[in-house]
């Protein structure tokens, strides 16, 4: 089972500049990053599976987000590894935009 929950406002993207498409959030005390890409929304777990650096800081291109320590890239979309160091994924949340509110899906073992 799982759970739908707010974790920020479309409005909040507005400001941000074109190479930082993403928002950290914190939804239910996860850090997560929510991304808004050209083809819709995605979420991550806000930290880099190579040195635990926040992915929120990183830049976002082509739909992968940059690890500004390492530079470990990951998709947006999935969590999948695109470039080393990180040899890890990062975990994904389903995200709907409702309205003008944009939701995340937690699973219950969160």
């Amino acid at each position: 089972m799982s759970r739908w929950l707010k974790a920020a406002d479309a409005a909040d993207f507005e400001s941000l500049p074109r190479d930082r498409q993403s928002l950290p959030v914190e939804v239910e005390g996860f850090d997560m990053v929510v991304f808004k890409l050209s083809d819709g929304w995605a979420a991550l777990d806000d930290t880099c599976s190579h040195e635990f650096s926040k992915l929120s800081e990183g830049e976002v291109w082509d739909n992968r987000v940059y690890c500004e320590k390492h530079g470990s890239s990951f998709d947006c979309r999935n969590g999948e590894v695109r470039g080393l160091p990180a040899t890890e994924d990062v975990p994904s949340f389903s995200v709907e935009k409702r309205g003008e509110e944009i939701w995340v899906e937690l699973p219950d073992f969160l």
